[in-house]
């Protein structure tokens, strides 16, 4: 190349690598100008069916917000799948248990009794904290960390002790994403509720038009300085989208991160155009 980027690239062939340039270069200076300004941003695209990937600080990390209560659920459905954990147990949230900001439950007028199933749906789709926070406390924050870490994300649960969000950055999310991936693809018992669930949350924050209008199945996470949504898209050739940003306080956060999508569905579709014309 003939200028220094700070993204890294791997398994795409040169040819493609040279006709992509002027992309790539667009996505980057749109990256290095947020960093310039003294904020964080990081995004990792990867290519399902070839191992393409496209990723600008992957390894920096992020206060993770909602996107870690992907793997709690994950974690759940995984024992309920092996009789570890009755989906149809009744859980009972009372007003200490309410918390705050993102979720409907906090709304309740006395005490109710929700399904785990309930809670896990609850969790993905309307990203309650309430739902999400009762989950932890049936885990174990401890427990969740270890299981994260053997899936290989470094780190987990990192943070305060009193906080059950902790670090993220984009190659520990891409790794959660890749054991739901194959949770949805082993089509258990709850591989499509568990999809259908990734697949309509309340809140989006990249627009279906940033991405063809094709189906992401996503999590989105919003706090502070936060804003972050990943998952992966579906299309004959499906990848993953990662994107992790510290611009909540900024009004163009919205702008930024569909502009990212945009620029990467571009990227995408030209690796395969380009693909196709070679055979």
């Amino acid at each position: 190349m003939d200028f220094k980027i700070n993204i890294t690239i791997n398994g795409i062939s040169k040819d493609i690598l040279n006709a992509l340039l002027p992309n790539i270069k667009e996505l980057s200076y749109m990256y290095l100008d947020e960093t310039f300004k003294g904020n964080k941003v990081a995004f990792y695209y990867k290519d399902i069916n070839n191992n393409y990937s496209i990723s600008y600080n992957d390894t920096v990390c992020f206060y993770s917000a909602s996107t870690i209560k992907i793997l709690a659920c994950l974690m759940i459905l995984e024992m309920a799948l092996n009789n570890k954990l009755d989906l149809n147990k009744k859980i009972l949230i009372t007003a200490k248990d309410l918390k705050q900001d993102t979720g409907i439950i906090k709304y309740q007028k006395e005490d109710t009794y929700y399904s785990l199933e309930d809670l896990v749906k609850l969790t993905i789709v309307e990203s309650d904290n309430t739902a999400y926070l009762k989950l932890v406390e049936i885990l174990g924050k401890e427990n969740i960390k270890k299981y994260g870490n053997s899936l290989g994300a470094e780190y987990t649960m990192v943070g305060k002790e009193t906080d059950s969000f902790g670090i993220i950055n984009t190659n520990d999310m891409l790794i959660y994403w890749e054991a739901v991936k194959k949770f949805i693809d082993d089509n258990n018992k709850y591989s499509k509720i568990f999809k259908e669930w990734l697949s309509t949350p309340t809140v989006k924050f990249i627009n279906d038009d940033s991405i063809d209008n094709l189906n992401f199945v996503r999590k989105y996470g919003s706090w502070d300085i936060a804003y972050h949504e990943a998952g992966y898209i579906e299309d004959k050739n499906p990848y993953y989208l990662i994107v992790l940003t510290q611009l909540n306080k900024f009004d163009y956060k919205e702008k930024f991160i569909n502009d990212t999508a945009e620029k990467i569905m571009k990227i995408h579709r030209k690796i395969y155009k380009i693909k196709n014309e070679e055979k």
